[in-house]
C-alpha cells in the first residue's frame, strides 16, 4: 500500500473512531457486518471498546 493511501485509511479510521465515541456517549447503536456479511446492530460502546483493546495491541507490537 502506497503511503498516500495509508494515510487515507488512518485518517477516516480516527474519523470513525471520533463517530462512534460521540454515538457511545449518546448511548446510540451501530450497525455492521456480521462474519457472513449480514447487518448486525451492536452498541456504539461496544465498538468502541473493542477499537480501544485493538489499538492498545498495537501499540504494544510497535
Amino acid at each position: 500500500m502506497s503511503e498516500d493511501m495509508q494515510k487515507i485509511i488512518a485518517c477516516m479510521q480516527e474519523a470513525v473512531d471520533a463517530e462512534m465515541e460521540r454515538k457511545a456517549k449518546l448511548g446510540y447503536k451501530a450497525v455492521i457486518a456480521d462474519k457472513n456479511g449480514r447487518p448486525k446492530i451492536v452498541s456504539a460502546k461496544y465498538l468502541v471498546r473493542k477499537r480501544r483493546a485493538q489499538k492498545k495491541a498495537e501499540a504494544a507490537v510497535v
